[in-house]
């Protein structure tokens, strides 16, 4: 080898193992058509370490490969794997550096058909949510005490009778609308949704949907679009109770509120009648402690009252007011022949301002007013002919006399 080809092997980037897999790991897990993904296939060689971490190989006809799926999500599976059983997981494709194996980390397991069936909920549910059927700001309130109560389930089912009882027992006498619907089997989702529809058309102001437990299978047309679909188009407010505790059904998605059980939809529906009654007698207690109190106030500020000089002897107040009254009074009328005075001075002064400026008082200088025959004021000699009469109003009388001649001046001739 030459001294330039060991110059240029040296000057190259050299991984050691562990940062060799840890580059591969994170190009693996930056790969988003690599994350999140299912995949489906047959356990072998499954190990449960130590009841924490599960270890397994996961396989179909042509390939396998390796899964791990570790304690803080294999909790959550209600099922216990074993060798040879057909599985849907779903997973992050990843490395295990130790080894430098490709491996894919499980998050979610569900068992052979069932995982069919967990596939499609979690398909709606994705669906669902992001068309906003599971916004807080579509919620209908629940009201506090419903004049009536309406359920959509089964007849026959002990979910009916465990909410009849719980709301007799709490609220006797609250009248309570039914419509028997099949809660499972094949079209059952169909009748569910009408019946909601018929529900939401009466005047029952909430509506328990539900039922009582069951398998997956049998719960499942609660997770039916169309059922969920209804709930959220409904007027009415509607508590979804389907199954136990532990089941999350679509249906308590989209309802205005979930009851964990039959029985906790009916306590959520009305209050304890006792406990109301015995609220409303709290209420008056306090209401009456707080009126006495407040009378017991305004009947002591009413005694320091009585003990002032105004409340004992009440005409002093009296004949301050009056002497206040006459002193008012005695000032409106300076006021008002002050008024009189400076107003009847102003008056006289604008008419003798008028009266020098009159015609009399022009008339008294030497000129006179012409008037034709019929009173009116000559201004032109243009509204005079020759041989007219006129009449030439002075300060002491009036002239008639006859017009000789008319002589327009030369200046209005030229124009």
């Amino acid at each position: 080898m030459d001294e330039d080809s060991e110059d240029k092997k040296i000057d190259s980037k050299i991984y050691s193992i562990t940062d060799l897999n840890l580059y591969v790991k994170s190009l693996l897990r930056s790969d988003d058509e690599l994350q999140n993904i299912w995949v489906k296939g047959e356990i072998s060689n499954f190990t449960h370490h130590e009841e924490r971490h599960m270890y397994f190989v996961l396989k179909d006809e042509n390939s396998e490969i390796s899964c791990a799926m570790f304690k803080a999500d294999n909790e959550e599976i209600d099922f216990e794997p074993e060798e040879g059983m057909e599985i849907l997981c779903r997973g992050n494709v990843s490395l295990y550096t130790a080894r430098g194996q490709y491996q894919l980390v499980i998050k979610e397991m569900y068992p052979g058909g069932l995982g069919k069936l967990y596939l499609a909920y979690q398909q709606l549910k994705e669906k669902l949510e992001e068309e906003g059927l599971f916004e807080d700001e579509h919620k209908k309130e629940i009201p506090y005490l419903p004049k009536k109560v309406g359920i959509v389930t089964s007849l026959e089912g002990a979910a009916l009778r465990d909410i009849l009882s719980i709301l007799r027992e709490r609220f006797p006498g609250i009248e309570v609308l039914i419509h028997s619907v099949p809660v499972q089997g094949e079209g059952a989702c169909d009748e569910i949704a009408e019946g909601i529809k018929k529900m939401d058309d009466t005047d029952i102001d909430v509506l328990i949907v539900g039922r009582g437990g069951g398998s997956i299978e049998d719960l499942w047309n609660f997770n039916e679009e169309i059922v969920a679909r209804t709930i959220f188009d409904a007027k009415t407010p509607i508590i979804s109770a389907v199954g136990h505790e532990t089941d999350f059904l679509i249906s308590d998605f989209v309802a205005d509120e979930r009851g964990p059980t039959p029985s906790a939809a009916a306590e959520m529906v009305v209050p304890l009648k006792d406990e109301l009654v015995r609220r409303l007698r709290e209420q008056r207690r306090r209401a009456g402690t707080a009126l006495k109190s407040m009378l017991s106030v305004l009947r002591e500020r009413l005694d320091n009252l009585s003990t002032t000089p105004i409340f004992r002897d009440p005409e002093l107040l009296l004949e301050e007011r009056y002497q206040r009254l006459d002193e008012n009074r005695e000032e409106l009328f300076r006021s008002l022949e002050r008024y009189i005075r400076e107003n009847s001075q102003r008056l006289k002064n604008q008419k003798e301002r008028l009266h020098a400026l009159g015609p009399e008082r022009v008339l008294e200088r030497g000129y006179s007013i012409l008037m034709n025959e019929g009173g009116e004021i000559i201004r032109s000699v243009e509204e005079v002919d020759e041989g007219k009469t006129i009449l030439s109003k002075l300060s002491d009388g009036e002239l008639k006399a006859e017009v000789k001649e008319v002589d327009i001046c030369q200046k209005k001739k030229k124009g």
